[in-house]
């Protein structure tokens, strides 16, 4: 996967001084915009907030996903996090209200230290994105877009080239190869073509059904495949015969892995 959950980020060492605005969480309008009841104000009082007010709250730095089932896997995950809570805003000096909604940091603890911003950029279902005049956490944020990971592994009882896998039909092993294409039919699958591109016959091709195509962009990203030409990856699954070309059906993101 391109990224890690974490469920909890520390940031505690960034000693910023910016007070806190307690607030309930009153309706989670997706995974980046809440709806919040101001429970009280620092002195002086930042512009715009009253106790016992209610704003529409944009997470900064938190870019949403453009696939409409990512879109609400986030938006279930924003609400596993923050729904029906009391978080703690924390708001730049210069971007604060744009559009009728204010640019937060949103904290769920007084000590700074569970960003919501940061956890759900670390998953792979929200990217970051610089917001101008709101620089704060930007190397925080940056950083949990790429969080490092182990190199991922498969259980593979074998590994064959690409090239060696179309004699072992029948068999459950792994394939590994450089994606020289890749394709998409009309009804949404996708073809990773290994060694050689399409039409080639010589190619060993990955084939990842329509109606699977939707994990895999939740475990590498929306449309995935358009950045992978060049890549060296592996797959699991047994290998079979389509109109003479050999290739694997995946139907799980777990059993696929780039090894670059």
């Amino acid at each position: 996967m391109r990224k890690t959950l974490f469920l909890t980020v520390a940031v505690s060492f960034l000693a910023w001084t910016a007070p806190l605005v307690p607030a309930v969480v009153t309706r989670v309008i997706d995974g980046a915009t809440i709806e919040v009841r101001i429970e009280s104000l620092p002195v002086p009082a930042p512009a715009g907030l009253q106790v016992g007010g209610t704003v529409t709250v944009r997470y900064i730095g938190v870019a949403l996903p453009t696939s409409p089932a990512m879109a609400e896997e986030l938006r279930a995950l924003n609400a596993l996090l923050v729904e029906n809570r009391k978080v703690y805003l924390e708001l730049e000096d210069k971007k604060t209200w744009e559009g009728g909604r204010l640019w937060a940091y949103v904290f769920l603890d007084q000590e700074r230290r569970l960003l919501v911003n940061a956890i759900l950029i670390s998953t792979p279902l929200a990217g970051f994105s610089p917001l101008a005049e709101a620089e704060r956490y930007n190397h925080v944020l940056a950083y949990m877009d790429n969080v490092p990971q182990a190199p991922p592994a498969l259980a593979c009882p074998v590994v064959y080239s690409w090239d060696e896998a179309g004699r072992h039909v029948g068999e459950r092993a792994c394939v590994e190869g450089v994606v020289a294409s890749v394709g998409t039919s009309r009804a949404g699958d996708v073809f990773l073509n290994l060694g050689k591109p399409y039409p080639d016959p010589g190619r060993f091709t990955l084939y990842i059904p329509a109606r699977f195509v939707g994990k895999f962009e939740v475990a590498f990203g929306s449309r995935f495949w358009t950045q992978w030409v060049g890549m060296r990856v592996r797959a699991l699954g047994e290998i079979r015969l389509y109109q003479g070309v050999p290739e694997i059906q995946l139907s799980e993101p777990e059993n696929l892995v780039i090894l670059r």
